[in-house]
């Protein structure tokens, strides 16, 4: 599953806010550059996170090196309207004061429709871009995309601002953005998701729109930080005979405190491994695409982290 994942040129990541997506999309460049590949890491928010998921203190509009054999990249829609406007109708980048940067300010940021279009018109334009021998800058492009609730009418911005331009240079352009998104074996989608009620039913809804609305490729879902403890009946039995009032007291003299503690652990542990058992069939019986199990890892997002996801996705798919 993983060779051909990074067989793609672009992977968007995207799930409900929260379910760790930022990490998962730096876990798979991770992997593509273990493998070999330039990566580009784009951070559609640009907020850095994905940067510093990867051991960066932040990205800017211009990739920058941020681990070996990738590059990371924050996405800002004036700084795609400016580059847009001065390689294709040469028009010079502006003070940021003047009438006419306002203008463009506006339309970068406050028209729905063509900013989502800079969006995924930015990522096409790095997927396309080529070396002087002809080579791809890029061998594979990894996006921290919107989240579910977003993600949606990014992907689908070149096909309906088509509708809008008829004819002329904007048109041919604006077809290639579309052509890439919807080319099943250039451009795929990764959703993530939690063993909760709302992050697995969005996921759910996510992959049916992907496919009917956006035409879009689904590869595979993330189910993430999974309870990775089985409790066993026997394992209950035992903490729970340690907090009877007839072995409390020298159990308490082991443990150096209650032991009533430990077996409200292993309840809860026990607890939780059953809920996510039940979202996990609930999540699979919902995708038509494999799902990829993850578990916990209890600490803040960071390249340790990534590189502790990417282990596991690795092995959940070798």
């Amino acid at each position: 599953m993983l060779e051909k994942l990074l067989r793609r040129r672009v992977i968007f990541v995207s799930g409900k806010g929260g379910t760790g997506k930022t990490t998962v999309a730096a876990a798979l460049a991770l992997l593509a550059a273990r493998n070999g590949k330039r990566v580009l890491a784009v951070d559609v928010d640009a907020k850095g996170d994905l940067a510093a998921a990867l051991g960066s203190r932040g990205a800017g509009f211009k990739p920058q090196i941020v681990q070996p054999g990738i590059s990371s990249l924050a996405l800002q829609p004036q700084e795609s309207f400016q580059e847009y406007l001065n390689i294709y109708f040469k028009v010079p980048r502006l003070a940021r004061l003047t009438p006419l940067a306002r203008v463009f300010d506006f339309i970068a940021t406050g028209v729905p429709g063509p900013r989502d279009m800079l969006v995924v018109g930015k990522i096409a334009y790095e997927e396309r871009r080529r070396q002087a021998n002809s080579r791809p800058v890029w061998d594979i492009i990894v996006v921290d995309a919107a989240p579910s609730g977003q993600v949606v009418s990014h992907l689908t911005a070149a096909r309906s601002l088509l509708t809008l331009v008829k004819g002329g240079m904007i048109t041919a352009q604006v077809q290639w953005v579309d052509q890439l998104i919807r080319d099943h074996a250039r451009t795929t989608v990764v959703i993530c998701a939690l063993a909760q009620e709302m992050p697995v039913i969005e996921a759910i809804e996510l992959d049916a729109r992907l496919r009917a609305e956006a035409g879009v490729a689904v590869d595979c879902c993330v189910l993430n930080r999974l309870i990775p403890m089985h409790v066993t009946p026997a394992q209950l039995r035992v903490a729970r005979a340690m907090s009877d009032d007839a072995h409390a007291s020298r159990v308490r003299e082991r443990l150096g405190g209650p032991p009533q503690p430990l077996t409200l652990a292993l309840e809860t542990a026990a607890e939780l491994n059953q809920t996510d058992s039940a979202r996990g069939r609930q999540l699979r019986e919902g995708l038509r695409v494999p799902v990829i199990d993850v578990p916990l890892v209890v600490a803040r997002s960071s390249l340790a982290v990534s590189r502790v996801v990417a282990e596991a996705i690795d092995e959940a798919t070798g």
